[in-house]
């Protein structure tokens, strides 16, 4: 066997004494521990990858919301008008925000109209259509 002569060559006995099973497991443990080195760079390599996405996650986050903020501060809405307008874009309707915000849904009807008629846009969709456009085309505060 290939072993034994590296065995005796190197004055090693005790691989003479190996037969293939032991052979074979030595192989699957190296192949084993190298595996183990493979996937702990790998993993410490997608941890990176998620650290910096998150960076990026955190910074589109950020403008998006100084987006919002100059479109309010253009749009002069008011503390509540804001509130609502971010309840708007997260989907909810006006009952939902009449229920969070513990307000009458009369009351949100009209703030939904302030909002509407202080940006120029005619409604939810317009609202959500704007904005989106807004960030994919990087466009300028308008109202």
């Amino acid at each position: 066997m290939l072993f034994e002569d590296v065995g005796e060559s190197m004055g090693v006995e005790w691989i003479e004494t190996w037969d293939d099973m032991h052979i074979w497991e030595f192989f699957i443990l190296g192949s084993l521990l190298i595996a183990t080195i493979i996937l702990g760079i790998e993993f410490k390599s997608m941890q990176r990858t998620r650290d910096s996405l998150e960076e990026r996650l955190k910074a589109a986050s950020g403008s998006f919301n100084r987006l919002l903020e100059a479109h309010y501060d253009a749009w002069n809405l008011t503390p509540s008008e804001r509130e609502v307008t971010k309840l708007i874009l997260k989907g909810c309707s006006n009952n939902e925000i009449a229920e969070i915000r513990s307000a009458a849904t009369g009351t949100i009807k009209a703030q939904t109209h302030s909002i509407y008629t202080k940006s120029g846009l005619a409604g939810k969709n317009q609202l959500l259509g704007f904005l989106l456009e807004e960030l994919t085309d990087g466009g300028s505060v308008a109202g």
